[in-house]
């Protein structure tokens, strides 16, 4: 009778723990299969050098800042330091506006190329190519492309 006790407990814990690790095993045969690739990355200088017209904007932003240096020398020559700070202050916060609308309908586009070639892609996550050590779908290609249409 302990005989069978016994043999009948085995067997109940093992089709107990049968029932508890089959699920396992297909979590982790399920984890071995290839899974699908949701995040892509850009090299967004790459990107960047290769927006249509980007070297026109970067001339013109570089003449608004001699420009921004000249008015600065011209109207400082006589002020005392604490004035001449001020200056400096005030012309380089409009010279980084001037940048800024400068530079949004560039970040913008890219930002909707980026966007784009992921959804086209069925890309959850976008990061930048520096961050990136193992995995991902690189769409930097796709994306430049897509700003040049």
């Amino acid at each position: 009778m302990k005989q069978l006790t016994r043999s009948l407990l085995l067997l109940i814990a093992v089709c107990f723990l049968g029932g508890m690790l089959a699920p396992a095993g297909a979590l982790a045969a399920k984890a071995k299969a290839k899974p699908e690739q949701t995040v892509g990355y850009v090299n967004r200088q790459q990107i960047f050098s290769s927006y249509p017209g980007i070297q026109e904007t970067l001339k013109e932003i570089q003449t608004l800042r001699e420009a921004a240096q000249q008015d600065y020398d011209t109207r400082s020559k006589d002020l005392p330091e604490a004035e001449r700070q001020a200056l400096n202050d005030t012309i380089a916060r409009e010279e980084a506006r001037k940048e800024d609308i400068l530079m949004k309908p560039v970040g913008d586009k890219i930002e909707a190329s980026i966007k784009a070639v992921a959804e086209e892609k069925g890309l959850t996550v976008i990061i930048d190519a520096a961050t990136v050590v193992y995995g991902g779908i690189d769409i930097t290609a796709d994306v430049i492309a897509k700003l040049k249409q």
